[in-house]
């Protein structure tokens, strides 16, 4: 595995948007209809949001890429005086278990502590078995169970964090 990982540009977001599908349906497949993946597909990754993210100089949006396809990415911004949000970190499902996830985690947490906050959180689908175990197996911390929308329907969500 010869895995980089660099801030993500304009050039990237179609491969993001192509990891993020393939990494949708394959870890939300099992509990979340076709129609309720393309809602949430279609808004959270809109080319105006992505490119918005791309260009916020408070969010840390990074991009994974091998032999110089994406294959995963992470985004993360600070949310409070003592902590950042990751709001993303997808893999191409074909990729599971190669370590890029941990190799973004990395990446990210790196990002954090150069703000100098005290934690990672973020919110991971409770049926989400990939994310759960990701996060668990990080050294996360699960926390409270909340309620997350998606396209107009709710889905039990756990937080998650981690101390810097």
């Amino acid at each position: 595995m010869n895995v980089t990982v660099r801030a993500a540009s304009a050039d990237d977001l179609e491969a993001v948007v192509a990891v993020a599908r393939d990494a949708w349906y394959a870890a939300y497949g099992g509990f979340l209809d076709p129609e309720t993946v393309e809602a949430g597909l279609a808004r959270n990754y809109d080319e105006a949001v992505l490119s918005a993210a791309v260009d916020h100089d408070d969010v840390e949006f990074l991009v994974a890429v091998d032999d110089g396809e994406v294959v995963g990415f992470a985004s993360a911004e600070r949310t409070w005086a003592d902590e950042v949000e990751l709001h993303t970190l997808y893999v191409h499902p074909d990729r599971w278990g190669d370590g890029i996830g941990s190799t973004l985690l990395e990446a990210v947490e790196t990002w954090a502590r150069g703000l100098d906050v005290d934690r990672v959180a973020c919110g991971v689908f409770a049926d989400n078995a990939v994310g759960v175990g990701f996060f668990e197996a990080a050294g996360f911390t699960r926390g409270d169970e909340t309620r997350a929308e998606l396209a107009g329907e709710y889905h039990p969500e756990v937080a998650f964090e981690r101390e810097l």
